[in-house]
């Protein structure tokens, strides 16, 4: 029994997890406080995680058991379904990815029944988790309760640490110079510190004179826009100072290009400047994607879900979505699989979300010398030649 309760909606202590910090956070050489709460402002840094977690809570989950070297497939266990009462199976992998993609450590607490099967899953605060090793064993702290019933991955593992390391300490810098970059700006228009323009003159005027001059130009020409008559020697000089002119916004474009490439995710799909995506590469994209960004987060994640299946019963998300090529290429890499018995067609047309037909589970086969063979026609013989003559 670990230190929750057997039965669901019976947790003994209730864990604060409004607030999560990064372990240990602080101040970087921008003095920048980087945290989960600040990291998040920035549209970058949401961008990239939210696109690793909504992309791979999206994907289908299947369960295979190896049966004679053959992958059969299984029912959904329940915890699988339903992890447990507060969350549905995409927010508990959404929280997953998102947790371990800012922490680099996913603890997720998975409690059994008498039986062996999982209770209930749930991710614990990474803050307030400590690991310890107790006669060879993994133990882990959480508040003043400990269990062994979690099951802890690491995002980047280092050796002689129990913890991996965290994007949001290895990366302060970086998020917080993006932060600080935030700020001036939101300063800067804030207060205004450069006025909108400026009245010249070559005469002397007093503090009164300045102030009065100021207030009567500012209550006759704001939001109104009428014609302006200058007297005395006076000139109107408007300044047009952006933040464009201080190069801010080259230097925004490059903070989200650093932080995307910190995740690894492709600088188009966060939209950021100089980089962009044509129709007859996106497949190639959408492969690479799959291949070098998510299967890394995809296999922490089967990991975990397999272990609290156990036994030769493994979990696995299906990707499909996002290698598929477009209809007519998919339609003709499935008529050669046909043909070349690699697929019925009742197993192609269920790729395509389309219904089986009667006979369509026997294989249809292209035999050299032969027509097409399916279901109530005898293929020829290999190499005899069905035109003969009088035929």
């Amino acid at each position: 029994m670990g230190f929750f309760a057997r039965e669901r909606r019976a947790l003994p202590i209730r864990i604060d997890t409004e607030r999560v910090t990064a372990r240990p956070s602080g101040f970087n050489m921008t003095g920048e406080l980087v945290t989960e709460e600040t990291a998040l402002q920035m549209s970058a840094v949401i961008a990239c995680v939210s696109l690793l977690a909504d992309s791979i809570a999206g994907l289908p989950l299947d369960v295979y058991k190896k049966i004679d070297g053959r992958k059969i497939e299984m029912p959904l266990p329940q915890h699988l379904k339903d992890p447990n009462d507060d969350e549905s199976m995409f927010e508990f992998i959404h929280t997953c990815v998102t947790t371990q993609a800012l922490h680099g450590n996913l603890f997720v607490f998975a409690p059994r029944r008498p039986d062996g099967t999982v209770l209930e899953m749930r991710v614990l605060p990474p803050n307030r988790t400590r690991v310890s090793i107790i006669d060879g064993q993994k133990v882990f702290d959480v508040g003043s309760k400990r269990t062994e019933d979690v099951i802890h991955s690491r995002w980047w593992p280092r050796p002689g640490s129990l913890y991996g390391l965290s994007p949001l300490e290895s990366q302060r810098n970086t998020i917080g110079l993006a932060l600080a970059m935030e700020r001036f700006m939101s300063l800067w228009y804030a207060e205004g510190g450069t006025p909108s323009s400026v009245l010249e003159t070559d005469a002397t005027f007093t503090e009164e004179q300045a102030r009065i001059l100021q207030s009567t130009w500012d209550e006759a020409h704001r939001q109104r826009r009428r014609p302006a008559v200058l007297s005395g020697g006076l000139k109107w000089k408007p300044i047009t100072v952006s933040a464009a002119d201080m190069g801010l916004l080259e230097s925004r474009e490059h903070q989200v290009r650093s932080i995307a490439r910190v995740f690894r995710i492709p600088s188009h799909m966060v939209l950021a400047q100089g980089d962009s995506q044509t129709y007859q590469n996106v497949e190639s994209a959408g492969i690479s994607f799959v291949r070098h960004t998510l299967m890394p987060w995809i296999a922490r994640l089967e990991s975990i879900l397999s272990k609290t299946v156990g036994g030769d019963i493994f979990v696995r998300f299906d990707t499909e979505e996002f290698m598929r090529a477009d209809l007519l290429n998919r339609v003709r890499a499935q008529q050669i699989q046909i043909s070349s018995g690699v697929l019925t067609p009742n197993e192609a047309r269920y790729q395509l979300g389309l219904e089986p037909y009667a006979g369509g589970d026997d294989f249809v086969m292209a035999l050299p010398g032969s027509p097409m063979a399916g279901p109530g026609i005898e293929p020829a013989p290999v190499g005899e030649d069905v035109f003969r003559e009088g035929a």
